[in-house]
C-alpha cells in the first residue's frame, strides 16, 4: 500500500484539472527545453551570419589576387614623368599577371616632392586626368599597358606613383591595397630622324 500511495502522489494532480496542480516540470524537462532553446537561436542567427561571412571572404581573396598580379613596370623606361615647372605630365605601364579576377577600375596615387599625395581612377575619374579610358582599356591578362595623364599641374614635380586595384563584386567596386609603387625618372626625349 504505500507503494501505490506513492505513485498516487506523484500521478494526483493528473487526473484532476491542471489549473490546480502546483508541482513543477521536472529539472530534466526543463534542461531539455533550455538545450532546443539556445540550438533554435544559434540557427537562426547562424543562417543570417554566414552568408554575411561569405561574402566578406570572397572580396578578400579578390583583393589578394589583384594585388599579387597588378605591377608597374619600370625597367623598360615606359614609366616616367616630364615636368615643365607649372604642369607634369606622367606615363606609368601597368601589367596584370595570368590570374583571373574582375578588374573593375585602378586607383592611382601621385606624390609629388613636397610629399602631397593626389588620387584619381584611371575609369571613373570626373577630370579624366588619365583621358577617357573604359574598361576594355584595363590591361587583360597576361597583358601589359600605358596609360599617359594629361598635362596636369598637381603633377609638376611628381616623385613617386602607386596603384591599388579595385575589384567587381556584382554592382560594387571594393578597393584593394597598393599593389605596386615606382620612384618616377625623367621621361627621355623622343627624338625623330
Amino acid at each position: 500500500m504505500y507503494k501505490n500511495k506513492k505513485v498516487n502522489q506523484r500521478f494526483s494532480c493528473f487526473p484532476k484539472s491542471l489549473r490546480f496542480c502546483k508541482k513543477g516540470i521536472s529539472t530534466v524537462v526543463a534542461t531539455v527545453l533550455i538545450i532546443l532553446i539556445t540550438v533554435a537561436a544559434v540557427t537562426i542567427i547562424w543562417s543570417a551570419v554566414v552568408p554575411m561571412i561569405r561574402e566578406n571572404l570572397e572580396g578578400g581573396s579578390a583583393c589578394l589576387d589583384a594585388v599579387s598580379q597588378i605591377s608597374i613596370v619600370g625597367t623598360q623606361g615606359y614609366t616616367c614623368v616630364t615636368s615643365d615647372g607649372t604642369v607634369g605630365v606622367i606615363k606609368v605601364q601597368i601589367k596584370r599577371g595570368a590570374k583571373g579576377f574582375n578588374l573593375a577600375d585602378i586607383q592611382m596615387i601621385v606624390t609629388t616632392a613636397e610629399g602631397d599625395t593626389h588620387s584619381s581612377y584611371l575609369l571613373d575619374d570626373e577630370d579624366d586626368l588619365w583621358g577617357e579610358n573604359t574598361l576594355e582599356d584595363l590591361p587583360g591578362q597576361n597583358e601589359e599597358k600605358v596609360f599617359t595623364s594629361g598635362e596636369i599641374e598637381e603633377f609638376d614635380g611628381a616623385e613617386r606613383i602607386s596603384i591599388a586595384p579595385l575589384v567587381g563584386s556584382g554592382a560594387s567596386k571594393n578597393p584593394c591595397e597598393i599593389s605596386s609603387s615606382f620612384d618616377l625618372i625623367p621621361c627621355e626625349e623622343e627624338t625623330t630622324t
